[in-house]
């Protein structure tokens, strides 16, 4: 009975009153979205720098890469040349042809450092960049890059196949001394592997037809050469616009 009296005389709050408390939560809640949207932003902000800050180090990396494989490239070509003239010779010389096929059989191979591209592939990071020319940049790099591992892997599929034809060509304990003196880790020999024998046993099978067929395997390998490089180039030059359009936006926010 008392609290009910009490209430009958309390004095009753104000229709804007109402309205001023609505306006006020309103605003705070308000303020609280635009908060979590700005910290959502600049979240997403710096995943987009410190993706494309890896990717930008993975392109320093191809590039360096890109031209050693086209120097090592080039170097087996011209050994090829010397190959053909050392066959042609009327007395060729054994052990320089043993040294030639040996390492024309080898091959330097491509590889990128793709961290950056993978994180942003798994992660859909695609969305986070506003930029695009970069976009772009990366799927034509990429594209490019994964057709070109396929004519690598053709390439080593046919060197493989040399590489089974020279064990049945060549004598087996002047290929062992060969291989027990290879460089290894020499870093001045970094494309030529193996040395010139001292002393060359005659082919085990020194028939034209095998011969032959060993040669045309080297000639048909290292012709992959010539369409790799011309690809080595061209994603060289790809690697380098797009490292130069991402140091231009994110450069001066990259940090160490």
């Amino acid at each position: 009975m008392e609290q009910q009296h009490l209430d009958q005389f309390s004095p009753k709050k104000k229709w804007y009153v109402y309205f001023i408390d609505f306006i006020m939560l309103f605003v705070a809640v308000t303020l609280g979205f635009l908060a979590e949207n700005v910290r959502d932003q600049q979240t997403d902000k710096n995943r987009e720098i410190s993706y494309l800050k890896n990717v930008h180090e993975d392109l320093l990396v191809d590039i360096n890469k890109f031209e050693l494989v086209i120097s090592s490239n080039n170097l087996r070509l011209l050994m090829l040349d010397s190959l053909h003239m050392e066959i042609n010779k009327a007395s060729p010389d054994l052990p320089s042809l043993y040294y030639y096929i040996r390492n024309l059989a080898l091959r330097t191979t491509f590889e990128s450092s793709h961290l950056g591209l993978d994180q942003i592939k798994a992660s859909g990071g695609f969305r986070l960049i506003q930029n695009a020319k970069i976009i772009a940049g990366i799927q034509d790099y990429e594209g490019k890059l994964n057709n070109s591992m396929k004519l690598q892997e053709l390439r080593e599929g046919t060197l493989e196949q040399a590489r089974f034809k020279m064990a049945v060509v060549f004598d087996a304990d002047t290929h062992y001394q060969m291989i027990k003196n290879q460089n290894m880790g020499d870093s001045k020999n970094i494309y030529v592997r193996f040395n010139r024998p001292a002393y060359a046993a005659p082919f085990v099978v020194g028939d034209r037809e095998t011969f032959n067929e060993l040669i045309n395997l080297i000639n048909l390998g290292l012709n992959g050469n010539l369409y790799l490089n011309i690809r080595y180039n061209e994603l060289k030059s790809i690697a380098k616009a797009l490292d130069a359009e991402i140091m231009e936006e994110y450069g001066s926010q990259f940090v160490d």
